[in-house]
């Protein structure tokens, strides 16, 4: 549902890279009551990219995030997701030590950009919808995890494992 694209101009390893998606799908599904199959992340070196602020040419890390807005959604919770999301970067990339400006995250944006959407072969729910739209889906969703989809199998788990998912 949301779409996370990290933009980053120091070399970022597997490891890092699946430490940061793994911590923003956490922050993000806890934050949002989101199943985790519907998070999507997105990595961008930028060292060839031309970044400028202040009308002058630099080299920075920023997180963007497409996300929908509405519902029982608040400002505050998004400025949450935000500090949350530079705290762990923070931690993987840097180790929770302080290293030069060239290693900070300089930038988090969130923009509540995603009107309306399709994932999976499913339209995506309103924000703030989510329960009634994992009801009204279960039954196909366990259906493909019967046909073997390792995806939905995954699915069907995370939602009889989460109360916040089967509420």
């Amino acid at each position: 549902m949301p779409l996370y694209e990290i933009e980053h101009s120091i070399p970022l390893d597997k490891p890092q890279r699946d430490a940061l998606a793994q911590a923003i799908t956490h922050i993000h599904t806890r934050q949002f009551t989101t199943p985790t199959l519907f998070v999507n992340i997105k990595f961008v070196d930028a060292r060839t990219q031309h970044n400028y602020v202040a009308g002058r040419e630099r080299s920075i890390n920023r997180i963007i995030a497409y996300v929908r807005t509405g519902g029982s959604r608040t400002h505050a919770d998004f400025e949450e997701t935000s500090l949350r999301i530079a705290q762990a970067w923070d931690q993987i990339v840097n180790a929770g030590g302080k290293f030069g400006k060239e290693r900070e995250l300089s930038r988090v944006f969130v923009m509540g950009a995603i009107v309306a959407g399709l994932e999976h072969g499913v339209l995506l729910p309103r924000a703030g919808e989510d329960g009634k739209w994992l009801a009204q889906n279960t039954e196909r969703f366990q259906e493909l995890a019967e046909q073997g989809d390792e995806d939905f199998r995954e699915l069907v788990e995370e939602i009889k494992g989460r109360e916040d998912l089967r509420r």
